[in-house]
């Protein structure tokens, strides 16, 4: 494979850390875009990141609404 950045390898290193649970991980990334996925590794500790991933889909949150329930 080809064309991974660095950054790109970091986030899927750190996402597979956060959340090793393949099931649960396969159902956020279809759920939710990618970049919402890299604000909430990039906010918050992993055990938060998780509850920030669930809060989003079930809320429907905006990225910016996600952003603005992190930083309150």
């Amino acid at each position: 494979m080809r064309g991974f950045s660095p950054r790109n390898l970091k986030y899927m290193r750190v996402f597979a850390q956060t959340l090793p649970d393949g099931k649960f991980v396969q159902q956020a990334a279809a759920q939710l875009p990618r970049f919402y996925l890299c604000t909430l590794l990039d906010e918050l500790p992993a055990e938060k990141s998780i509850n920030g991933t669930r809060g989003a889909i079930e809320r429907g949150w905006s990225r910016n609404v996600l952003v603005m329930q992190i930083k309150t």
